[in-house]
């Protein structure tokens, strides 16, 4: 499982990383194949990454957060869906990089199958939602 857990850091470690090297060259103007470059990077290794997390769930479930002096599943930030306002419009799996999201087998709805997967303080899938705003959070963020 150690294993297991560092592959998981490191592939979170890699996806800031990008996301961060992606932000200063949109500040610095750097556009076109440079910058391009970076964001198929994001696109070609999404798919991997979130079937690495799913496969590897319980090991990620053990991770320390040094920020936070906890293991990932004793924070308790997650998304909830309210089943009665969801349109089931998968807008949420598309969108999550880390695979939190997954559907029903035996009806299709969209359901919260790898809570533990989501990154912490992230919401941005709540606003990626239909208009019903069915994707909630609770109402404070993780303290560090």
């Amino acid at each position: 499982m150690e294993k297991q857990k560092e592959l998981l850091s490191k592939i979170r470690q890699f996806m800031i990383l990008n996301l961060d090297i992606k932000k200063l060259m949109n500040e610095l103007g750097v556009e076109g194949d440079i910058y391009n470059v970076y964001s198929d990077i994001t696109n070609t290794t999404r798919e991997s990454n979130i079937k690495l997390y799913k496969k590897f769930y319980d090991a990620g479930k053990e991770i320390y957060y040094e920020k936070y002096g906890k293991i990932r599943k004793d924070i308790a930030w997650f998304p909830t869906i309210d089943s009665e306002k969801c349109k089931n419009c998968k807008k949420c799996i598309s969108f999550c990089p880390k695979g939190v999201y997954d559907v029903e087998e035996d009806n299709d709805n969209v359901i919260v199958k790898y809570p533990y997967n989501c990154i912490i303080n992230c919401n941005a899938c709540s606003y990626m939602c239909c208009e019903n705003n069915a994707i909630i959070f609770p109402k404070e963020k993780i303290i560090r």
